[in-house]
């Protein structure tokens, strides 16, 4: 009883190949298309919003903003971004330490700076303290403005244009009403998130981005979606050689049958 030959090898892997490529070729296929026809489609004009798409494009920031009241309007810095009621004031990377009303302007107090805005959200002027304070807070005594870095206290003019070092005693230190951080409301916080993403991603950019393999991972994406690039040329050479060798088999045969009739 002779064996039986086993299958062609080439055959084979170009059947596993094939399996393999064939989700990532029907993706590529199907962008492409897609994007060759992005005028008529109006794929740059077309928005999308998901909950999951901004989570994986990381437009979701981490943690809680976090918000100070001042008189009726509120501050928020959520990630480096820094908001003035639902509008984003400025992308800061130093971190809010407090905020409060004097009057019509609103002095913001981060780590090394200060802010003042007025009513309206517009940067009136950004001043820093000093190079070496790390502020962490910010507070009134009577119609005194006061900012603190735990071992120096600073008092503002009266236009709140300077800052004077100053070491208060402790009976006016008690006195002082510190800022503190209030948690804000949920619809608050959903327009934050709303300013934070703009009008949603563009569905031209999705799918240029999945076409791309830079949706699936800004690294590893692109060289799956190569890889299938290089599949795509392993069936072509691998269908070729199966071809072949199936060719040559058959003239071998018929050679053969000649031979011996």
């Amino acid at each position: 009883m002779s064996r039986r030959k086993k299958p062609f090898p080439f055959f084979l892997w170009h059947r596993r190949i094939g399996l393999v490529a064939m989700l990532l070729l029907v993706i590529l296929a199907i962008t492409g298309i897609m994007l060759n026809h992005t005028e008529s489609l109006r794929l740059d004009e077309k928005r999308v919003n998901s909950d999951w798409l901004f989570n994986w494009y990381g437009m979701t920031p981490e943690g809680e903003p976090v918000s100070y009241q001042a008189g009726s309007d509120w501050v928020s810095q959520w990630g480096e971004q820094l908001f003035f009621n639902d509008r984003l004031l400025t992308k800061q990377s130093e971190l809010l330490q407090g905020a409060i009303e004097v009057d019509d302007i609103r002095v913001i107090v981060l780590q090394s700076q200060v802010l003042l805005v007025d009513e309206a959200g517009e940067l009136i002027e950004r001043m820093a303290i000093s190079a070496k304070t790390h502020l962490r807070r910010i507070g009134r005594s009577d119609q005194q403005i006061i900012v603190d870095n735990g071992e120096q206290t600073y008092i503002a003019d009266t236009q709140l244009t300077s800052w004077k070092a100053t070491q208060l005693p402790k009976h006016i230190m008690g006195t002082i009403s510190w800022a503190t951080p209030v948690q804000i409301d949920t619809s608050l916080r959903d327009e934050l998130l709303q300013t934070m993403r703009g009008d949603g991603l563009s569905l031209e950019q999705v799918i240029l981005d999945l076409h791309s393999g830079r949706l699936l991972h800004p690294t590893w994406g692109v060289l799956i979606m190569d890889a299938s690039a290089v599949m795509m040329m392993l069936l072509g050479f691998s269908g070729l050689w199966i071809w072949w060798s199936r060719k040559i088999k058959i003239r071998s045969k018929k050679h053969y049958k000649k031979r011996h009739n």
